[in-house]
């Protein structure tokens, strides 16, 4: 399951890229309309890479919590699942956040009244988050691998 996920975080962010380069690229009413598709498609792919990953890391800490208990270390797990948590969920919700904020933003430069230059910042800014929740997201379920690993392989 994480390697799906964090495969469906890279082809979010193989598909801002594309989206991206389509925008630059639009120079007919079809062109702008493969755009938006492209924007349309990226964004669901987006939105369920970022929520589900961090609704993984909420079943997998509590079941990692749930068999660490009694354990010497149990609070070291919950310490481990908590820093997990800490770090991926603010990485996850700003890449939602600048993924959906840009995709409307987008459609206010469609009709003229937000400027391009605006979607343009933002597009830039929502790879550069999707590719630092990714990087945040693998180290972090690495780490989880190993807990889950040791505590739940029977």
């Amino acid at each position: 399951m994480a390697q799906l996920l964090l495969m469906t975080t890279l082809l979010t962010l193989a598909g801002l890229i594309v989206t991206s380069i389509s925008g630059y690229l639009a120079a007919s009413p079809a062109d702008i309309a493969r755009h938006i598709l492209f924007a349309l498609a990226t964004v669901v792919v987006g939105l369920f890479s970022q929520s589900m990953t961090m609704f993984f890391f909420i079943g997998t800490g509590k079941e990692i919590k749930d068999k660490a208990k009694g354990a010497a270390d149990e609070q070291s797990v919950v310490r481990s699942t908590r820093l997990f948590k800490s770090k991926v969920f603010p990485a996850a919700m700003w890449a939602m956040a600048s993924i959906m904020v840009t995709f409307i933003i987008g459609g206010g430069v469609h009709t003229g009244k937000v400027p391009s230059l605006a979607h343009h910042l933002l597009s830039l800014l929502t790879i550069i988050l999707f590719a630092w929740a990714y990087w945040v997201e693998l180290r972090a379920m690495e780490e989880n691998a190993r807990l889950m690993e040791r505590f739940l392989s029977e």
